[in-house]
């Protein structure tokens, strides 16, 4: 009887966690909606030097004039641009001289991790387009690593050129694609390898472990070490955000994300960590190494702590409209050596401790776990509401009937 209570508790308690917490994320996505873009207004309030105004010359480009002169002269053009980068729109401002060489570019926005945008500012790339002409298309080669942002930072600078050129020159160099022309053979991979990890996890093979392990190691082959495509808290933050709907630069997170959803949805399970994940086959590896040990029976805190960093990431990622500053796993260190100090640390950690206990970030800080657990308990929840409700209803006819 006390078990049942004990039970009942904390179901409630799961309830309410549930309701709150969808709560907090609808409350963070609508004040984060509330706060102005002012970053426009924050550029020109920097860039602007006394005697100087702004003078709109057609939407999202402006010509800064000498208050000064009799005749006022555009000493300078600025306009505004924007890319489609691995984790959606970036955004920038360039200025551009009277002979229409790029003088100035500033970051405005931007949906990137910040290691890999750090690494595109590492490689000198926003010096390596200073001085080019706006009359000709901006180009260099992508920096290694962070291609998709490297990529995303220089259709926005040229797209924010294609203002000036048009206005000036009257013609366009800078085509603007179709986030449906980011889809790449690595989506159609995602949706291949799945349908195979769905077919393995339903089939009664014998040699069920050792597919499962090629399974694996092809996964970690294409979307750990060659496009480092896992898909994670921001991946996570974008779908509920909708930044796929807007367009970004690797579907592939999202599709393995979205069919990974419908699986837990319809057989409460999660086959993407037990058949797909990279970072799962690296530690599963490491076990092998080491002869570690069965992991632990997760406790209460390995249980709740994830579940609170999932929800607290997320939810600041909603009201900053940036998903992806807010990540915490170690995915860019392991596959790509990307990434801060404090995921360098963690990384290593997780590494260490792979030998003695198997997996033992699955076990511990995983969000994909608390997501699983999220989606499992409110569709139960779900299941049990419509329940009740049928059972209720036979007695409500008997009683309309009397």
């Amino acid at each position: 009887m006390a078990k049942r209570k004990a039970s009942n508790r904390n179901k409630n308690l799961e309830k309410l966690v549930s309701v709150v917490s969808l709560l907090a994320l609808i409350c963070c996505w609508y004040l984060g909606g509330q706060r102005a873009d002012t970053s426009q207004m924050r550029f020109f309030a920097d860039f602007l030097t006394q005697g100087e105004s702004v003078v709109e010359v057609a939407p999202q480009l402006f010509k800064i004039v000498n208050d000064s002169e009799a005749k006022p002269q555009a000493s300078k053009w600025v306009s505004f641009g924007s890319g489609i980068g691995y984790g959606g729109a970036l955004s920038v401002a360039t200025v551009f001289l009277p002979d229409d060489k790029l003088h100035t570019i500033a970051l405005l926005s931007s949906k990137e991790t910040a290691p890999y945008f750090a690494k595109v500012s590492e490689e000198k790339l926003p010096n390596a387009l200073l001085g080019q002409s706006a009359k000709q298309a901006f180009s260099h080669d992508g920096v290694t690593g962070a291609t998709l942002t490297s990529q995303a930072y220089i259709s926005a600078v040229d797209s924010a050129a294609d203002l000036l050129r048009q206005h000036k020159f009257g013609y366009s160099l800078f085509e603007p694609t179709s986030p449906w022309q980011q889809l790449q053979w690595l989506d159609a991979a995602a949706v291949v390898f799945f349908i195979a990890a769905v077919a393995l996890n339903r089939s009664r093979s014998k040699h069920k472990a050792k597919l499962n392990a090629g399974l694996l190691l092809g996964s970690t082959l294409v979307f750990g070490f060659y496009s480092a495509s896992l898909y994670s808290v921001s991946t996570i933050g974008g779908m509920i955000g909708g930044a796929w709907l807007m367009g970004v630069a690797n579907y592939t997170p999202f599709i393995l994300l979205g069919l990974s959803i419908v699986y837990i949805g319809y057989y409460n399970r999660n086959i993407y960590c037990q058949s797909l994940c990279p970072f799962g086959a690296v530690q599963q590896c490491l076990a092998k190494v080491g002869n570690a040990k069965s992991s632990p029976i997760r406790q209460p805190f390995f249980i709740w702590f994830p579940r609170l960093l999932l929800l607290v990431t997320l939810c600041m990622g909603a009201y900053f409209r940036s998903p992806a500053a807010f990540i915490y796993e170690p995915f860019g260190i392991a596959f790509g050596m990307i990434g801060g100090i404090y995921l360098f640390v963690l990384t290593i950690v997780i590494v260490l401790t792979s030998l003695v206990v198997r997996r033992p970030w699955c076990q511990s800080l995983c969000p994909i776990n608390a997501m699983t657990d999220f989606i499992v308990f409110n569709k139960n929840w779900l299941k049990q509401i419509r329940s009740q409700r049928s059972k209720k209803r036979p007695h409500i006819q008997k009683a309309k009937e009397a």
